[in-house]
């Protein structure tokens, strides 16, 4: 009878230290799985890119500025004043339809705060941003974008529970690495 608690004891013991091996072994495969499937993605279709944001679990892709699945009803919207990266100087500019229907894709965008991650893969590359600031204008039709970095992003949508504002998240790029 002790013999048999003893060897219960063991095994509790191993699969207490393989159980958290399995873990870190298991989230490996997902991040190497999301790659490839990335990869397989931006290949496969006529689209520059992926915007993610991991704290939102927003993973979506954007069209080039001449391609007519650009626009925000269908999709998230590439500006066409935009400087994708890999110039000297960079300036994605994105909006988003927030709110409830198929194409909200901006709708938890209010969740990021200063300092949160926002990732964009492009030109076999990603390119890893910042957040920096937040701000809210006014629904005028007209927006004042600030351009105080060398290589940024802003992304746009409309502000959550104020249906006379927008809410513009501006991020620096922090760094990028080859896929």
């Amino acid at each position: 009878m002790i013999k048999n608690v003893k060897i219960l004891g063991i095994c509790l013991i191993l699969i207490g230290l393989i159980m958290p091996m399995i873990k870190v072994s298991s989230d490996a495969i997902k991040i190497s799985a999301n790659k490839k499937e990335l990869d397989q993605r931006i290949a496969s279709a006529n689209y520059y890119g992926v915007l993610i944001i991991d704290k939102i679990d927003l993973k979506q892709e954007f069209y080039p500025v001449t391609s007519n699945k650009n626009h925000v009803d269908q999709n998230i919207y590439l500006h066409p004043s935009s400087i994708m990266p890999g110039n000297e100087t960079s300036h994605i500019i994105i909006a988003g339809h927030s709110g409830n229907g198929v194409h909200a894709y901006f709708k938890d965008l209010y969740h990021l705060e200063v300092k949160d991650e926002v990732k964009v893969y492009f030109d076999e590359k990603v390119w890893n941003y910042e957040i920096e600031e937040i701000e809210y204008q006014d629904k005028t039709g007209v927006l004042y974008l600030k351009d105080d970095y060398s290589n940024m992003i802003t992304l746009i949508t409309c502000t959550k529970g104020d249906s006379k504002k927008q809410t513009i998240y501006y991020g620096f790029l922090k760094s990028s690495q080859k896929l």
